[in-house]
C-alpha cells in the first residue's frame, strides 16, 4: 500500500448516505488531516463520514452493529434503481409497511429521524411537520443515493469490533469509536470498550492514525481539535484529536 504523494487528486467527496449520531462527514474535510495513503480503515464505521471525503480511495470498513454492517453492504451492492424504487413513508406510515429487504428498511429508517443510534420504525416529529424535508426520506434522498452507489463499488465492509480487522500495511487509520464518556447512547456503546487495550491498538497500527474523542478523554494524549456543531439540534461537541504522525513525512 503505497503513500500518496503531494497533490494526488481525490474523485469528488460524496454526501452522507445516511445520518448517524456522532457522524463526522460535515467536519472531516476543514479539521482533520487529508489522508496521506491509498487505502483508509475505518475500524468504527459508523456512517463512514472521514471515507466519504475520499470515496476513490481503498476503503476499508470494519463495523461491530450488525445492522450498520448490513447497510454498507447493501449499499455496495445495490442497484440504483432499487433505491429509486423504495416507497415513501406518510406521516403515519412505518418501515413495516414496506415490501422492501430488511436491510433496505434499516436505511430508511435512519432517515426518519436524523443523527440517530438506531434506525428508527416511524417518522420523527420534524418529518412528519415538513420541516426541511429533504433532509428526510423522500425522492430528493433517494436520488442522491442512487447517483452515488456506483462510487462505493470497491469498498469493503468487515463484520465484528476492530479488532476483527486482519494485518495490514500502512494506511491510514481513522479511529472514531464511542467516546468513553459520551458514547454509551449506542447499541455497542463505551461500556463494552476496553479503552486501556484500544489505546495500545491504535499506537500499534502502522501509517497515519487519527483518533478522535471529546474534552475529558485522557486514554491517548489528546489534543484539543475543534468546538463542532454535532447531529442532535442545537447541541455542540469540543472535539479532541491523537495524530500519530504529526510533524513525520508519510513512509
Amino acid at each position: 500500500m503505497r503513500s500518496i504523494p503531494n497533490g494526488a487528486i481525490d474523485q469528488p467527496q460524496l454526501r452522507p448516505f445516511f445520518g448517524y449520531f456522532g457522524g463526522k462527514w460535515r467536519d472531516a474535510v476543514k479539521n482533520y488531516p487529508e489522508p496521506k495513503y491509498d487505502t483508509i480503515v475505518e475500524p468504527f464505521a459508523g456512517s463512514a463520514g472521514y471515507a466519504m471525503r475520499y470515496p476513490s480511495r481503498k476503503i476499508i470498513l470494519c463495523e461491530i452493529d450488525p445492522i450498520l454492517a448490513g447497510i454498507w453492504k447493501y449499499l455496495i451492492n445495490v442497484d440504483p434503481t432499487e433505491i429509486l424504487s423504495i416507497p415513501d413513508i406518510g406521516p403515519d406510515g412505518s418501515v413495516d409497511d414496506l415490501k422492501v429487504c430488511e436491510e433496505a428498511k434499516w436505511l430508511v429508517g435512519f432517515w426518519l429521524n436524523r443523527g440517530a443510534a438506531s434506525p428508527r420504525r416511524s417518522p420523527s416529529r420534524w418529518m412528519r411537520d415538513g420541516i426541511r424535508p429533504g433532509s428526510f426520506w423522500g425522492e430528493r434522498v433517494k436520488q442522491t443515493i442512487a447517483a452515488q452507489v456506483g462510487a462505493i463499488r470497491h469498498w469493503q465492509v468487515i463484520d465484528g469490533g476492530y479488532s476483527s480487522l486482519p494485518p495490514l500495511h500502512a494506511a491510514t487509520w481513522f479511529i472514531d469509536p464511542p467516546y468513553e464518556t459520551a458514547g454509551k447512547n449506542y447499541r455497542f456503546g463505551s461500556e463494552q470498550i476496553n479503552y486501556a487495550e484500544l489505546a495500545e491498538w491504535c499506537k500499534s497500527r502502522p501509517g497515519q492514525v487519527i483518533v478522535c474523542e471529546n474534552e475529558g478523554a485522557t486514554w491517548l494524549p489528546f489534543r484539543s481539535l475543534a468546538d463542532v456543531k454535532t447531529t442532535r439540534a442545537n447541541s455542540r461537541s469540543k472535539e479532541v484529536v491523537w495524530i500519530s504522525d504529526e510533524n513525520q513525512p508519510a513512509d
